[in-house]
């Protein structure tokens, strides 16, 4: 009688196995030599920043400055940086930099630099410049300022901003976009925008041809239609091929189990127990295969049948067209 043994784990799953615990390993070294590289390039950032400020050319400089806090983030960088804003007359940026030093140098312990940091956002106060932005109650607008997303919290309130000019965009689905540009003065001087109830977007529409929404409809339909017969034929291909593996390990299982019971029965045979392995791991395959094989074909059919209708189908059922087949040959009668 054959005793029944577990199937030893195969080549492949054992060098996936190890596949797997390598790419850890590998991914740390990459990182580690990205983030070498990172802060090699920051320090040439904040070396040729600090250049540029001595030179006067802080237009060119706060750039520098920007990137080399981005690459490798560092209280010194930081401070530079607020230093480099508020000679460029940038104070709302300035401001903000210094106390986010302040913040990280008290995290660091460093208590010298966290004392510098807040007495120069102190200093600053006096000359920051505030815009507020009011919103009519009642409608639902995306708001940005020179680009950048402003969040509904800081609506009606006054935002410290840099002197300047700053482009303020309002947009909603279906509204038509309104923009401003408002001029902020420097030394605290204070501007107000309010952003209006915007109309709606007009519908213009062609004759003869179908509404925006009707063809954003049919066009999205026969899109989705149409990558449901693809994932359905590619669930079909698994499906097949789940099958066919199954069917050849099916066949070889049944011949080493064969094989492996005339050897058992001749005592002289050294190989019952290496057959009877070999039989259960080509059996293992054959179940996982029909299993993967049969749920590959049902999804298939499933995402095949319930695909949304051809766009050329849809068009001739809007159309009333209606074709008759008869003795004297194809009518074709209806509405285009």
């Amino acid at each position: 009688m054959l005793a029944y043994k577990v199937p030893p784990v195969p080549r492949l799953l054992a060098c996936f196995l190890a596949v797997a615990l390598a790419l850890p390993l590998i991914a740390a070294s990459t990182a580690a030599a990205q983030t070498g590289a990172a802060r090699a390039s920051a320090e040439a950032l904040f070396e040729e920043g600090r250049r540029l400020m001595a030179e006067g050319k802080l237009a060119e400089a706060c750039p520098k400055l920007e990137s080399s806090q981005r690459l490798d983030p560092g209280v010194g960088t930081l401070l530079n940086l607020a230093d480099c804003y508020a000679k460029l007359g940038r104070t709302a940026s300035a401001w903000a930099a210094f106390r986010e030093a302040g913040s990280a140098a008290r995290a660091q312990g460093s208590a010298e630099r966290e004392a510098v940091a807040r007495e120069r956002a102190t200093a600053l106060e006096p000359q920051l410049s505030y815009l507020t932005i009011v919103q009519w109650k009642g409608q639902s607008v995306t708001i940005t300022r020179n680009g950048e997303p402003v969040d509904p919290a800081m609506l009606d309130t006054p935002m410290p901003v840099d002197p300047g000019e700053h482009t303020i965009v309002a947009a909603s689905p279906g509204k038509r976009e309104w923009s401003t540009k408002v001029d902020v003065g420097p030394n605290g001087q204070r501007a107000s925008v309010t952003i209006p109830i915007l109309p709606d977007e007009p519908i213009v529409q062609v004759a003869g041809q179908p509404s925006a929404t009707q063809s954003s409809v049919d066009s999205g339909g026969s899109s989705s239609g149409n990558t449901q017969r693809w994932l359905a034929v590619g669930a079909g291909v698994v499906g097949v091929a789940g099958i066919v593996i199954g069917s050849v390990f099916g066949v070889q299982a049944g011949s080493k189990w064969d094989d492996a019971q005339k050897c058992n029965e001749d005592p002289t045979c050294p190989n019952a127990g290496s057959l009877s392995d070999d039989a259960s791991s080509a059996a293992t395959i054959s179940t996982v295969g029909f299993v993967v094989g049969g749920l590959g074909l049902a999804g298939g059919l499933a995402l095949w049948l319930t695909a949304p209708e051809p766009e050329s189908a849809a068009t001739a059922s809007r159309a009333g067209v209606s074709i008759g087949l008869g003795m004297q040959g194809i009518s074709v009668s209806g509405r285009l």
